[in-house]
């Protein structure tokens, strides 16, 4: 009899937490041949085939997985193996041309954590390289990009963006990964902003593919991760992110400073993320957090619906889930259409800088007057369908909606 999803997230899960204690050995041998190309299905949706693996031998459990779920672990961890050398490669083609104009970065995220956290760079899924640069050098780095035979995902301003966003659009290149160029790790104009000098100030040195650079010191690190899971995707990308905080607090064990971490979660107002992100991270990944820590982090007002509010989105689909940003949860769950139209209409008429950046057009152009009947048309185009299914009490998104109203009002 084939299992219910539900049941495989509960393998899924205590397969993949960081402790030695797993599912007994007669649950996994039990599975049918369908049970595993769901539970396959399962992890290459949430992006831990390869190290799911590694965690059934670490426990054990290898020897009971049937001939044909083995090829595919192995294939889908020799090609995520190949696919993060070449990213490694990208990096020092980047490193050399950025050394070579003296344009320091620090590296975030997927190719620092596969590089340094991660016990084999074949265990961490990922598409991208981002990194962080300073603000003044947005516009060199853009420059030197684009001469390489880089494009933009979307024309830009790089002084528009340091108002409206913290990082550049995309830069790809066919045959390429997708760079992704930072000068905040946080959205500007947020209770959650912070000033990235400070990041600068802490990094520390690491070589990566035989290129000295930066990363973030051991407690912006594990902050990073904790506010991109919780405040900038609010629990929306699966479970990798509490995965990578497992690893990244099990590699640097001692040398991580708690008191700092706690000290700096409150004082940049990240208490409640990061609450959140860690508690998550012990509860699906094994993550060893101090009870300390927890107990000084624990907003007053934590409770029971947060939680499985915020489990839920978690094993929301990640394209169903990030369909309805934020303004747009916050237009549906309005609850006069007053307020709903106040709300569409501050989402269409933006500030003129970003609809200049946006459609391409100089700031004081008459243009940009068709930009804002273009913006109309987008919005409409982009949600008008899901706005439709609400009003029409569709369960899957006013379940969402609801979620996510949730979780944003309590974060803020």
């Amino acid at each position: 009899m084939e299992l219910e999803q539900s049941k495989l997230y509960d393998i899924l899960i205590e397969c993949l937490r960081k402790d030695k204690r797993g599912p007994e050995t007669v649950v996994i041998s039990s599975l049918s041949d369908q049970d595993w190309h769901n539970l396959l299905a399962l992890a290459a949706m949430q992006r831990v085939t390869s190290l799911l693996w590694h965690r059934f031998t670490q426990k054990g459990l290898d020897k009971v997985v049937p001939d044909a779920a083995v090829a595919t672990f192995h294939a889908a961890f020799s090609r995520n193996t190949m696919n993060n050398m070449r990213l490694n490669g990208e990096l020092r083609l980047l490193l050399t041309a950025l050394n070579a104009e003296n344009i320091p970065l620090i590296l975030l995220k997927g190719i620092v954590l596969a590089n340094t956290v991660y016990e084999n760079i074949g265990l961490r899924e990922m598409n991208d390289i981002d990194v962080l640069t300073r603000p003044g050098d947005l516009q060199r780095i853009a420059d030197i990009l684009t001469g390489t035979g880089y494009r933009p995902m979307q024309p830009f301003r790089a002084d528009v963006i340091i108002q409206t966003a913290h990082h550049l659009p995309g830069l790809i290149k066919k045959g390429h990964a997708k760079i992704e160029v930072h000068w905040n790790i946080t959205h500007p104009n947020k209770n959650y902003s912070i000033e990235p000098h400070g990041l600068w100030e802490r990094a520390v040195p690491v070589q990566i593919s035989v290129c000295q650079t930066l990363m973030l010191s051991l407690e912006d690190l594990l902050l990073h991760l904790c506010l991109h899971t919780s405040y900038l995707h609010p629990f929306t990308f699966g479970l990798r992110p509490f995965c990578d905080i497992a690893e990244t607090i099990d590699h640097f064990g001692s040398t991580l400073d708690w008191r700092t971490v706690v000290d700096r979660a409150i004082s940049q107002h990240w208490q409640r993320g990061v609450y959140l992100a860690l508690q998550l991270a012990i509860e699906l990944a094994g993550a060893s957090v101090p009870d300390h820590v927890m107990e000084k982090l624990q907003p007053a007002d934590m409770s029971d619906p947060i939680l499985e509010t915020a489990r839920a989105l978690i094993f929301t689909d990640k394209y169903f889930a990030t369909s309805i940003p934020k303004p747009f949860v916050q237009l549906l769950e309005s609850r006069g259409w007053g307020d709903k139209i106040k709300i569409f209409w501050q989402r269409v008429f933006l500030p003129r800088a970003v609809i200049a950046n946006n459609y391409s057009v100089p700031i004081y152009s008459l243009k940009i007057y068709g930009c804002y009947l273009r913006r109309f048309y987008d919005v409409l185009r982009r949600h008008g369908r899901t706005f439709k299914k609400f009003q029409k009490n569709d369960s899957a998104v006013k379940s969402l909606a609801d979620r996510k109203k949730l979780i944003a009002d309590w974060m803020d």
